[in-house]
């Protein structure tokens, strides 16, 4: 298993090229940004905005997204940097909520094995 360093977005450079040359599908609780990285591993990074709420549902918003992430993780293809900026809506609602809209995003977009979208 590699470092957890080495699979989360760290650089502005990496998010500036996600956010600028990346697809994107959206669900009610997150945005999923992708873009290939011609790496061996995925890379992640969570991220809740002001829009969010306070830090409290901020926080709580990356964890759910974390923890629901971590569910499909097995399933995600390799080679893509992933990011998941949460919606406001993602505050009322559960993991196992957020786990099968998350499924139902990267379904759609291809990124999961066995899909019926693979690129």
């Amino acid at each position: 298993m590699r470092d957890h360093s080495e699979l989360t977005l760290r650089k502005q450079s990496d998010f500036s090229r996600v956010y600028k040359q990346g697809k994107s599908r959206g669900g009610r609780f997150a945005v999923i940004l992708y873009k290939r990285n011609g790496l061996k591993f995925t890379r992640t990074a969570f991220v809740a905005s002001k829009k969010v709420g306070n830090s409290v549902e901020r926080n709580r918003s990356r964890r759910l997204m974390r923890a629901a992430y971590r569910a499909i993780e097995p399933k995600v293809k390799s080679g893509y940097d992933i990011i998941f900026v949460a919606r406001a809506a993602i505050t009322e609602c559960r993991e196992p909520e957020v786990e099968r809209q998350l499924r139902k995003s990267l379904e759609g977009a291809g990124i999961l094995t066995g899909s019926n979208n693979e690129k």
